[in-house]
């Protein structure tokens, strides 16, 4: 972990230029604990849709991925209780942004049973942004998939101090899952302190056929931001701690005892009324993940005991910075991020002797980014906008431990990469450029358009370009293993689409088109070109060129005055354009439906009903493909029912029922395990009743 000054330094380098500061625009806010959802899919209100805020969430979600998926466009992989990972245009991890208050947060897992979606405290943030592919080149390297910024607002307060919050709690049926929590807020217009916390504990669910999925969890996460406003300024500093215990993870070869991330982040916002500068925003952060998995704690222990210690320490800072040249608004970022992932495999006959070291599966590596970027809209005529964005990204990676040897094997990181593609690693630099063009405009009132065209850069992450899991026994091999040189990818999308409002109704519809060059796909290891090992069951990286498309459409509808009904479908088809094959890992057709009744002053009654089509574009065998689908998946259709009561103005209480008909169904979208690769499909809950209730004051 970090020394106190690397702590200190971070928490400086935000604030610093606060003594610059002397006035600031009021701060956008919401009332806290309620929470606003805004999917983006343009620069401007042509493509973005609004969520009403929910003080109540119709369901009590695993966690940040479940909850995402709920969005529209949004799918998500499943491998256990907790760990959900979010889908948007058929990309995933590391191809998609998350940036929760300012912070880069990544999961400690080589595996990914910690996503970064995982740690996300929904009920703690003001607003969530998704952005559907690259919108933006502000929101930093890579995102070609798209982003998810989780957001808390500066809180409008007056000179008299005053206390707010909100306390929430429920249960769900299935899985025997209980949560509650409590966000606060303190302070007047000088100051304030803001808290949250929540507590989650939950069991193994049964899926519709009433089996049951080794699911269970123990969750707990807090944190506090300290907020100055002396002038017109704001100052924060905060902390938050996320902790997952003893969670299962069905079909893998291993639990997860504990998982664990601390962030501590800084910042500064000003906005000027004119000059040259009208906003400068900067932010500093700090984020430490610890995992530790094992296939002996948590389940009955095997003949060979297996423990994995990981641990992914980030910090960065940005500065964005907002420029008034003549008419013309330019808005500027500049960032920095610095990630380091080490982890060890241990295996031992004895629980309390696990320790003689078998794989160096992360060999101490960094990865340093340094981004500028610059973006601004024209505004053409009264119905048109031209926005125009650039951004360069400097990528440095190092590798601290790749020739340190196995206890049990011999080899090192740099044998094992020897091994598969005949070179080791190497200290590698890269200089990405990208950028956007799009084009808006207004039909009508009611209705507009828009087209553009993108260029992003999506750098390989550590477990792509540097895992080193050699697994071998009695001749078969089942290794995992990064590839050191792989380029980075480079997505070239135009999208098109047209939005059109009104007071009654809304509806958006999205078309896009993305040739990627040099994607980075995970395959099997069967001899192809730059492979050297001829072993279907093992996982290698390589470069491919791609294709992805799809749509998706989004409508809203208030019938009338007590009545609303909304709908939404998103399909997105993959191709591997190098052995014209279909891309593993891509969902199907998929959608819901939903109606929303007014019954009384005091009582909403709601229907919704989650769909998804057969997907038979799949990758299954690996000796021609990578085989990462396990198969073909059957359409499905869930209905939720749900009511929300209000019986006294402060308290509100949803009852429901998930999964009504009880059905049996999986996401197509499954997940592999880092102790063998073979790829797990899970299924989702069965039917599942649950009480949730929120108080504000």
């Amino acid at each position: 972990m970090y020394s106190s000054k690397i702590l200190l330094g971070v928490l400086c380098a935000g604030t610093s230029l606060g003594n610059v500061a002397f006035s600031q625009e009021a701060q956008k806010t919401t009332r806290l604990g309620e929470v606003t959802v805004e999917t983006e899919a343009a620069s401007s209100n042509a493509g973005k849709s609004y969520y009403p805020e929910i003080s109540t969430p119709s369901y009590n979600y695993d966690d940040g991925g479940d909850f995402l998926q709920s969005i529209p466009g949004v799918t998500a992989s499943r491998f256990g209780g907790h760990g959900v990972e979010p889908i948007i245009r058929g990309q995933s991890q590391n191809q998609l942004n998350i940036i929760a208050d300012n912070a880069f947060i990544y999961g400690g897992c080589p595996n990914r049973m910690d996503p970064p979606s995982s740690y996300l405290d929904i009920n703690s943030f003001d607003e969530i942004i998704v952005t559907k592919g690259y919108q933006s080149v502000l929101n930093g390297p890579g995102a070609s998939g798209g982003s998810v910024i989780l957001e808390r607002h500066a809180p409008e307060l007056t000179a008299e101090t005053s206390i707010s919050g909100s306390l929430n709690g429920g249960y769900e049926t299935n899985g025997d899952t209980w949560h509650s929590g409590a966000n606060l807020i303190g302070g007047n217009d000088k100051m304030y302190v803001r808290g949250n916390g929540s507590i989650k504990e939950a069991g193994n669910y049964k899926d519709g056929q009433g089996k049951e999925v080794r699911s269970s969890f123990n969750e707990r996460s807090g944190g506090v931001t300290l907020g100055f406003t002396p002038n017109e300024n704001h100052f924060y500093v905060g902390y938050d701690i996320h902790q997952v215990d003893d969670a299962l993870f069905p079909g893998a070869g291993m639990d997860s005892p504990l998982s664990k991330v601390q962030t501590i982040r800084s910042g500064f916002e000003r906005e000027f009324d004119d000059g040259v500068v009208r906003k400068i925003d900067a932010s500093a952060y700090l984020s430490m993940a610890d995992h530790i998995m094992d296939n002996y704690s948590l389940r009955p222990a095997g003949a060979m005991l297996s423990r994995v210690t990981s641990e992914s320490d980030t910090y960065g800072a940005n500065l964005k910075t907002d420029f008034a040249i003549g008419e013309q608004i330019l808005k500027t970022s500049v960032d920095f991020r610095h990630n380091n992932r080490d982890a060890n495999r241990y295996q031992g006959m004895m629980a309390n002797n696990v320790n003689m070291l078998q794989s160096v599966m992360w060999p101490d590596i960094t990865a340093i980014e340094i981004g500028l970027a610059a973006e601004t809209t024209y505004t053409l005529s009264v119905d048109d906008r031209l926005t125009l964005g650039g951004r360069y990204d400097y990528v440095n990676v190092t590798y601290g431990r790749a020739n340190e040897t196995s206890m049990v094997t011999g080899l090192s990181a740099n044998d094992i990469y020897t091994q598969f593609y005949g070179f080791g690693a190497r200290e590698k630099t890269e200089h990405n450029f990208g950028g956007l063009i799009r084009y808006e405009h207004d039909i009508d009132n009611t209705v507009t358009a828009f087209a553009g065209i993108s260029r992003s850069i999506r750098t390989a992450d550590a477990t792509e370009r540097g895992l080193a899991n050699f697994m071998v026994m009695m001749g078969d091999n089942r290794s995992w293993v990064g590839n050191p040189e792989l380029a980075p990818e480079k997505h070239h999308q135009f999208d098109v689409g047209l939005k059109a409002e009104t007071n009654e109704w809304d509806f958006s519809v999205s078309g896009y088109l993305n040739r990627v060059s040099d994607y980075i796909l995970r395959d099997s290891a069967r001899g192809q070109a730059g492979i050297l090992v001829t072993a279907p069951n093992a996982d290698v990286y390589r470069n491919i060129d791609a294709l992805l498309a799809g749509f998706e459409v989004e409508a809203n509808w208030a019938i009338s005055p007590t009545v609303r009904v909304n709908g939404d479908a998103t399909y997105t088809y993959g191709e591997n354009l190098d052995d014209n094959m279909p891309l593993a890992q891509i969902p199907p057709l998929q959608g819901s439906f939903g109606v929303n009744w007014q019954a009384h002053e005091i009582v909403e009654l709601g229907a919704n009903m989650r769909w998804a089509m057969k997907q038979t574009r799949v990758d299954t065998n690996p000796l021609i493909g990578t085989g990462r689908d396990v198969g073909q998946t059957s359409g499905y259709a869930v209905v939720d029912l749900k009511a929300t009561i209000t019986p006294i103005d402060p308290l509100t209480v949803t009852v429901g029922v998930s999964n009504l008909f009880d059905q049996t169904y999986a996401n197509h979208l499954n997940r592999s395990n880092v102790s063998d690769p073979t790829e797990i499909r899970v299924n989702e809950a069965g039917r599942s009743f649950y009480l949730q209730a929120k108080m504000t004051f």
